[in-house]
């Protein structure tokens, strides 16, 4: 369980759905996906780099493990620990294996000063629906319960309320009445942040921020019935997160 020296506030970037080939120069949906990813990995550098650490919260590669190699490098020129998840487009074993021993890493749980942090695995293989198995909401109550003390941010990949795009809310967590169920019982809980998506969103719910970013790649138009690129550029999300469990947050937007 990593753990690092109390900061205030504690500053944490989120990345999410960079669906990164093994060849450079590969597109989705028309987008070159490393000039996005190179575009947001530079503003944070300039901009946020004084970051704790990084939250990538899936889709990582695009269908590809091979890429997980090449991933770990372009991570890693960011200094910084890099934590991540699976997505639907993910492969948690090879991305495990490529991500061993090194800076980028895969993590279960962090804590970091007064907050930890739960990263959850929502992909169910075979499909592109978001699942929480049993044992992941056992591990989220277990560690809920014995860091009740802690200020704690839930971080999965799909996206557990509806994100009002029809299309894209097919896919969301399946059970998400039980991880709810879970969470309305700790009031240590300050925000559940996911990706999938590819935009932004932002609602509340019983005191909890719930967040997403934008994708380092494509972004969705939301509300669209169907699929439907977005003309906003990439970015991420960043996070200011004080030691009485304030948490700031925004997006910041890359040009291309």
């Amino acid at each position: 369980m990593p753990t690092a020296a109390i900061t205030a506030p504690l500053r944490v970037v989120q990345i999410t759905d960079l669906h990164l080939k093994t060849q450079p120069g590969s597109r989705l949906w028309g987008m070159d996906v490393d000039a996005g990813l190179n575009a947001v990995l530079e503003r944070i550098q300039e901009k946020h780099s004084d970051a704790d650490f990084i939250l990538a919260t899936g889709d990582l590669v695009g269908d590809e493990p091979e890429a997980y190699e090449r991933l770990r490098r372009l991570l890693g020129s960011l200094g910084l620990p890099v934590y991540c998840l699976p997505g639907n487009h993910d492969f948690p074993a090879a991305m495990s294996r490529a991500f061993h021993a090194s800076q980028v890493r895969c993590e279960r749980h962090v804590v970091v000063g007064g907050w930890q942090f739960v990263l959850l695995d929502s992909s169910f293989p075979g499909t592109p629906k978001g699942h929480l198995a049993y044992g992941e909401l056992a591990f989220l109550d277990t560690l809920l319960a014995t860091g009740a003390d802690l200020h704690t941010m839930v971080c999965l990949h799909h996206n557990p309320i509806p994100s009002q795009t029809s299309w894209l809310d097919t896919m969301m967590v399946s059970n998400h009445a039980a991880l709810f169920a879970v969470l309305d019982r700790y009031p240590c809980v300050r925000a559940v942040v996911w990706g999938h998506i590819h935009a932004e969103f932002s609602a509340q719910r019983n005191g909890v921020h719930l967040l997403a970013a934008p994708a380092t790649c494509v972004q969705f138009k939301p509300h669209a019935p169907g699929p439907q690129v977005d003309e906003r550029p990439p970015g991420y999300r960043w996070f200011e997160l004080d030691p009485d469990g304030t948490l700031h947050t925004g997006i910041e937007r890359v040009t291309l």
